[in-house]
């Protein structure tokens, strides 16, 4: 929401040189930026896709693409026609998607900044380039839609991607940028050996906040204070990463508000999207998912179980949440409850059994964990590199996915995972089974969509 300000819309403002640096750092390296120095450009084999003509600026790109396709597979006018959509809707789509970012990372300045930049000419050089971008402030919200609107031809322009980043971040302010990235090892915002962005970036795209991490909530490790991610968005995010445990994504960007998620490998970022409504888990909680998603915050190593003496934690922190109403035994009795064997350790079923266990009956016996149960469904696959498509064509990969009943959320041990079949894993298999570890897919025309 844009809020009225007593500045006259009509004052301009230079990039800062201190925003240049956290972007950038130093010294520029002109590779990287000329690879950044691209237009928001739609593929002509899929109208409403993106293309990236070079590695690196996926982290806007893709969120971009992941906003636009937010607008439109659930647009009513569309409805079923959404691949066959007019230039002219696309277009629409592409600027309200501009605008849900801006207003994402408003929500705590309430002030969006737009760049200007009217040279179609070739620049001499970078400084140059960003002595020649101006910000002006928008009014309103129906002044935010004009000026956003009359800019697609500068979107569209060859330095259409680096002028929304930088809108971006004026919208954000240097300020919160500072205070939200909590470790200035993960400056600056694009890599200066590799060109591509940082998680901050893509979490700020993803999200409105800046923070280098994607587990839930906030951590203090041996007093230094780590902040994760606290709600809900719009897109979610999922990592190869996370497969090798060299990153932790929480319940908040697995589970988005729509089916839409951006996949992270390495080096790239891409998009998974569906139109199936009931992969989607909002944030209404029973006091039992409250429950196990603490339970789980502290088996690490995802094996369904923790070690008796964190039970004592677990049980603070359900207190502490007021999750329960009913009175809670000692500690004592609670170890004795869920490990009457005395093996120093407590499951998930005997902790779910103690403190929940009609809840547990109750969703076991209607829900199944899982609303599809089994019911096949489509997941689409958005790659924006012309090098990582079938015939270098940019194109929506499709596919059949299946779910089985058990592999729902984050709830499911690693014990579970449906074995996989030879010749039948990708690594966009492995990501996806970090949220859903039965899924299975059959991708449609021998595709074999890329990661990277």
């Amino acid at each position: 929401m844009v809020t009225n300000t007593n500045n006259s819309s009509n004052e301009l403002i230079q990039l800062p040189s201190e925003l240049i640096e956290i972007v950038w750092a130093n010294d520029i390296e002109l590779s990287i930026f000329e690879r950044w120095s691209q237009s928001f450009q739609f593929s002509t084999d899929e109208p409403s896709a993106l293309i990236q003509h070079e590695g690196g600026p996926c982290s806007v790109l893709t969120t971009v693409q992941a906003h636009l396709l937010n607008e439109l597979i659930f647009c009513s006018r569309c409805n079923q026609n959404w691949r066959q959509a007019s230039s002219d809707e696309i277009d629409l789509h592409f600027l309200n998607a501009l605008v849900s970012i801006l207003h994402l990372l408003s929500s705590t300045n309430k002030k969006i900044y737009l760049a200007n930049y009217s040279n179609e000419k070739k620049i001499s050089s970078i400084k140059e380039f960003h002595e020649q971008i101006q910000f002006s402030l928008c009014q309103s919200n129906i002044d935010l839609k004009q000026q956003i609107f009359s800019r697609l031809h500068m979107w569209k322009s060859s330095y259409g991607v680096l002028l929304f980043l930088y809108s971006c971040l004026m919208t954000k302010t240097i300020d919160l940028l500072k205070k939200e990235i909590d470790d200035e090892t993960t400056l600056p915002l694009i890599d200066i050996a590799h060109g591509h962005g940082s998680q901050c970036l893509t979490n700020l795209l993803i999200t409105g906040f800046a923070t280098p991490h994607c587990f839930d909530g906030d951590k203090d490790i041996s007093g230094l204070k780590l902040y994760g991610i606290h709600q809900q968005a719009s897109i979610g995010f999922l990592s190869s990463l996370e497969i090798y445990r060299l990153l932790e994504v929480g319940w908040f960007l697995k589970n988005p508000k729509s089916p839409i998620w951006i996949l992270g490998s390495e080096t790239h970022l891409t998009v998974i999207f569906s139109r199936e409504q009931a992969l989607v888990e909002q944030d209404n909680e029973t006091p039992m998912k409250k429950a196990l998603k603490i339970f789980h915050k502290y088996d690490t190593e995802k094996n369904g179980f923790i070690s008796n003496s964190l039970l004592d934690q677990v049980i603070t922190e359900i207190i502490q949440l007021s999750i329960l109403t009913t009175a809670i035994p000692s500690i004592n009795q609670l170890k004795q409850r869920m490990d009457p064997d005395n093996l120093q350790i407590i499951t998930e079923s005997s902790f779910l059994q103690e403190l929940f266990s009609q809840e547990k009956h109750l969703n076991s016996s209607n829900e199944q964990f899982g609303p599809l149960n089994g019911k096949p469904f489509i997941l689409y696959h958005y790659n924006g590199l012309p090098r990582s498509n079938k015939d270098k064509k940019v194109r929506y990969a499709s596919c059949q996915a299946i779910i089985s009943d058990f592999g729902y959320g984050n709830d499911t041990p690693a014990s579970a995972v449906a074995p996989v079949q030879p010749g039948s894993y990708l690594p966009i298999t492995g990501v996806l089974r970090t949220k859903w570890p039965t899924i299975e897919l059959q991708w449609d025309d021998d595709v074999k969509p890329s990661l990277n």
